[in-house]
């Protein structure tokens, strides 16, 4: 279908651009007439290609399943729970950093905390309750963080997937930029003597 390998391409590029993934990291899907759509392991979202987009059974496993991204069952299992249509897997460098501090993420901007309210930060436990905990929390929400790992969004394009991450990542610089200034701010006022 071209128009779900032109939707991927151009979210891909968007991710890449933003420097919400790296060349190798990060995968995106769609879900069409019970098939899914989804990157190939390896692949850089920057410069997708017809090839780097590979259709699955939605609800069965194929032989083909070993070439598209290893993330493939959280993929699915965010699908058919939540009845979502699009789901992004990104590593936006500064969630990441602010995942490492928090169990849910407050967002300080009028934006982020307007669309996408208290964000949940899980573990990446090596259990197969993973995939379901991250689907329940999609059922309700719009992203889940992945301490030290990454984020997971899912809504019914590609686009407003991708959007949430975006969202969440500008959010999560004013978190690095406010705690850096109040440390800074700590500092000087020990070195002069402000109070």
């Amino acid at each position: 279908m071209k128009w779900i390998e032109k939707e991927i391409t151009k979210v891909g590029r968007l991710l890449f651009e933003e420097h919400l993934v790296s060349a190798r990291a990060g995968n995106l899907s769609i879900s069409f007439c019970e098939q899914l759509y989804i990157t190939r392991t390896g692949s850089n979202l920057g410069s997708l290609s017809a090839e780097d987009i590979i259709r699955l059974p939605l609800k069965s496993r194929t032989i083909l399943d070993d070439r598209a991204s290893v993330e493939l069952e959280i993929h699915r299992e965010i699908i058919l729970r939540t009845g979502k249509k699009a789901v992004v897997h990104a590593h936006p460098p500064a969630t990441v950093m602010v995942s490492l501090e928090s169990n849910t993420l407050e967002l300080p901007d009028y934006e982020g905390s307007l669309l996408l309210g208290k964000i949940p930060v899980i573990d990446q436990e090596k259990s197969i309750s993973l995939k379901e905990k991250i689907a329940d929390i999609l059922s309700e929400g719009k992203v889940v963080i992945l301490r030290r790992h990454g984020v997971f969004s899912a809504d019914d394009s590609l686009y407003q997937a991708y959007s949430h991450i975006s969202v969440l990542e500008h959010s999560c610089q004013f978190i690095l930029e406010i705690n850096r200034r109040s440390e800074k701010w700590k500092k000087k006022r020990k070195f002069t003597g402000v109070v």
